[in-house]
């Protein structure tokens, strides 16, 4: 079966043009072909076709074979091109070539003429190539792959140009740095796997550029770090209404297929006005008022002061001091006691985690925690918590075997219950200390039973299946629904400690945790009062019916040694 062979020839004389023609059929070929003679005839088919040869004849009436090399060039084609001519001098034919012809035959000898046309077609096939990938290379050093925005390159040269601009008329012309970092990402990615993370990416870009308006300019910088550079911003109030603006953008929730996640972002500003001569300063400075916004909670942001940057420091250094801390045994348990209301009698402990920093002492669990949280340390911190809790008690129970009753109670965060192999990692931890899953109860917060309640709901009552009992944390401070927490799969609402303080003295907070109680009996679930501190706390809410309680009154939370002791003189 005859190639085709789309051939473009340069010639006056159809006899020759078709003499070509001849030897290609002779070859295999079915040339598609079309003959011209001037500069106009060839730049109009070069318009309308793409051709795989050019066949030229040096010496035309009215045009010649270095003009037509001239034409290619000017319309940056690479055909191969081949000169075939009646005669042609060895200086004639060296200059061709350096003018960009590909070989030259002659007329009376064209038996190398297939075989130079297909060598020709093979190099210029992987010349193509060559340019297609070194385009591409260089399309991706200015730009992301993953979401087609520019990249940091790419932005650092924009806003270098902008700072000579901003300077070269005198200072006239005003512009804000944004550099925004998705809160929660490494939790989705961890959790739901890389691609959920890499469609977050893609959707978010998506949704900032319809932030942009004529004269921004947006790069993702790569991760989950994204930049804005905003021309004419010269005072807050304006930085204040286009973040505004981003925030409403990113907040609305993502879905995916499967899961629906909402996502903030944090955002650090620098405005112009600081006067630095580079690019990489002013993103600097933007990275620490973007961590300085993340110490004040999601979806915050915070204008870049010289102030923030200790602060920032202290931030970094108590990540990187946590990541020790897990590996050199800085972290200990504490356990308080939560006893019946009823009858006093211990019933369980609740597990608490406590850091002594080898330099700065005790730190609180309030300032690590959340930092653990946001860098992804909480999975192996929860994993170890877990681990260490369920070895105790079944320590604690091997030496006193009247006590094999108790509970441990253990705080779980959204991240560890996100994670593929929370599940797998307790089936293990369990099996390897012989713990029945009714003697291990686990505490979520509100605010992650409610973040995709049908997701929870299926892995509570996988849980529940191991007999796992589930403790509702800090019940009342989140946003639980009622038509929710009904079908939930759980066992027990614990009424958070800042509804007991006060309790007392009477007035709103007795009645919510009546309320609180009332709906616990009524849903069929235990209620554990947190933070009683007062025998009058203590008394009340033994009247309202609340059946556990913790708190300072009965016990501080408890090293290891002093929990020992106190089970040497619990009665059977």
């Amino acid at each position: 079966m005859s190639k085709l062979l789309r051939v473009l020839i340069v010639e006056d004389f159809v006899d020759d043009a078709e003499l070509l023609l001849l030897e290609l059929r002779r070859n295999g070929y079915e040339p598609i072909s079309q003959r011209v003679e001037t500069k106009i005839a060839m730049k109009t088919a070069l318009e309308q076709q793409d051709w795989e040869v050019i066949l030229c004849d040096y010496s035309l009436p009215q045009f010649c074979a270095m003009e037509a090399l001239r034409l290619l060039q000017e319309k940056e084609l690479d055909i191969p091109f081949l000169i075939v001519s009646g005669s042609i001098g060895e200086e004639t034919a060296v200059a061709a070539m350096k003018a960009g012809a590909h070989d030259y035959l002659l007329k009376d000898k064209l038996a190398r003429l297939v075989p130079a046309i297909e060598r020709e077609i093979r190099e210029a096939k992987e010349r193509g190539a060559r340019r297609k990938a070194e385009k591409k290379l260089r399309y991706f050093a200015y730009y992301n792959e993953l979401t087609g925005l520019p990249n940091r390159t790419k932005f650092i040269k924009h806003l270098n140009l902008k700072i000579k601009n901003f300077q070269e008329h005198n200072f006239n012309s005003p512009f804000a740095v944004l550099l925004l970092d998705l809160d929660r990402y490494q939790m989705i990615k961890y959790s739901l796997g890389h691609l959920v993370g890499e469609e977050m990416l893609r959707s978010t870009s998506r949704r900032l550029k319809t932030c942009l308006s004529d004269r921004d300019f947006l790069a993702h910088l790569g991760g989950d770090n994204f930049a804005f550079l905003l021309p004419d911003i010269d005072t807050l109030e304006q930085a204040k209404q286009r973040i505004n603006e981003i925030q409403s953008k990113l907040k609305s929730p993502h879905n995916f297929d499967g899961p629906v996640i909402t996502s903030t972002a944090s955002i650090g500003v620098v405005m112009s006005n600081l006067s630095y001569q580079q690019a990489e300063d002013f993103l600097k400075a933007a990275d620490t008022a973007m961590h300085y916004a993340k110490l004040q909670g999601r979806g915050s942001w915070a204008v870049f002061d010289r102030s923030m940057h200790e602060k920032v420091i202290e931030r970094f250094n108590l990540e990187t001091d946590l990541q020790q801390a897990l590996k050199s045994a800085q972290l200990y348990l504490h356990y308080q006691p939560i006893v019946s209301l009823q009858t006093e009698e211990l019933i369980g402990f609740e597990a608490l985690v406590r850091w002594r920093h080898p330099q700065q002492g005790v730190i609180s669990p309030a300032k690590f925690i959340p930092v653990a949280e946001e860098s992804g340390l909480i999975i192996s911190l929860g994993e170890w918590v877990l681990t260490e809790a369920i070895e105790r008690l079944c320590i604690w129970q091997e030496y006193y075997p009247h006590n094999s009753d108790l509970t441990i109670s253990v705080n779980v965060s959204g991240l560890q219950l996100k994670h593929p192999n929370f599940l797998a990692n307790i089936d293990r931890i369990c099996e390897q200390f012989r713990l029945s899953g009714h003697k291990l109860k686990l505490e979520i917060t509100e605010s992650v039973l409610m973040e995709n309640p049908q997701a929870v709901s299926r892995l509570l009552t996988q849980l529940q299946e191991r007999e796992i009992r589930i403790c509702i944390d800090d019940f009342g401070t989140g946003y639980s629904s009622l038509a929710y927490l009904h079908h939930l799969p759980i066992n027990i609402l614990k009424i958070d400690r800042s509804f007991i303080n006060n309790m007392d003295n009477g007035g709103k907070n007795i009645d919510i945790v009546r309320a609180i109680i009332s709906l616990a009996d009524s849903l069929g679930l235990e209620a554990i009062a947190e933070g009683v501190e007062t025998q009058q706390q203590r008394d009340l809410l033994r009247d309202l019916g609340c059946e556990y309680a913790q708190g300072y009154f009965f016990s501080r939370p408890l090293p290891d040694d002093a929990v020992l002791a106190l089970l040497s003189t619990n009665p059977v």
